[in-house]
């Protein structure tokens, strides 16, 4: 029997964040788990913000027949995470 997972997307206004919440799930998760955080903008995404194109990246960089979700802090990560899926085929 072949299992696949759910990928995990997890978006925020602040790249470190994001690169730290995926650290962690990553240490508690049973098994290897398809999982990418997204966030920031401008150079190198230092500065706080969200990229609708970036998540879209995201999501398909993780995307399994099971299906992708995507969690976010708040704001404008919300209407980023939106637009993503509206800019996906």
């Amino acid at each position: 029997m072949v299992f696949t997972m759910v990928g995990l997307v997890i978006v925020s206004h602040s790249k470190a964040l994001s690169q730290a919440l995926v650290g962690l799930v990553g240490q508690v998760a049973a098994g290897p788990l398809p999982l990418r955080g997204v966030g920031g903008v401008g150079v190198d995404g230092e500065a706080f913000g969200t990229d609708a194109f970036a998540i879209v990246e995201a999501i398909e960089s993780v995307y399994s027949p099971e299906g992708v979700v995507v969690l976010m802090d708040l704001g404008s990560a919300i209407l980023s995470a939106e637009t993503a899926l509206e800019l996906l085929s």
